[in-house]
């Protein structure tokens, strides 16, 4: 065993003497140096171009594919609480019409949350009265004018001064709600 060491400590050595005789006799500044023609330059620039965009196409994939899971993930916890009680409210109004709704409304305000964490606002207040404006309202009628007081029917959403939904609006109140 002591003399297998003693080749492979001696062949360690030998390796170090040859390649330092070598390295004397042909040191890298005296090698030859390639011309490259400026066509050629500019090809290698150019393929070397098109490898990083290649390479920022990629990473510009798997941020958009991570901010979606993100996205989903986060509105998927802020909605946790109705989307798991959902099914169970729907089986019961079918089970139970008589089923008050205002037992019903605590379920909803993990939408609420989800507005105000977008910093999303609502465009009026169901069945309030306000003068119809076309750039934040949707009249039922073609014949409503400008100013004109109208019903929120449905409300609207607006993130700034953005109208990401318009409020839907109508003369009247729905039938028995006046």
């Amino acid at each position: 065993m002591l003399e297998q060491i003693n080749h492979v400590g001696f062949a360690v050595i030998l390796v170090i003497i040859i390649y330092s005789i070598l390295r004397g006799l042909f040191p890298e500044n005296n090698q030859d140096k390639t011309v490259i023609s400026p066509e050629t330059e500019q090809k290698i620039k150019i393929l070397e171009l098109e490898i990083q965009c290649q390479r920022l196409r990629e990473e510009l994939k798997q941020q958009s594919q991570q901010l979606r899971i993100d996205f989903q993930n986060e509105t998927f916890t802020q909605l946790q609480t109705l989307l798991s009680n959902y099914p169970t409210v729907k089986k019961m109004a079918l089970a139970k019409p008589d089923l008050p709704a205002k037992n019903l409304i605590s379920l909803f305000t993990s939408l609420d949350n989800l507005i105000t964490s977008w910093g999303y606002t609502a465009i009026g207040e169901i069945w309030e009265q306000v003068n119809y404006n076309p750039q934040l309202h949707q009249a039922d009628s073609d014949d409503i004018q400008e100013g004109e007081l109208v019903y929120i029917r449905f409300i609207g959403y607006q993130d700034g001064d953005k109208v990401l939904y318009p409020a839907k609006v109508s003369r009247t109140l729905p039938g028995g709600f006046n």
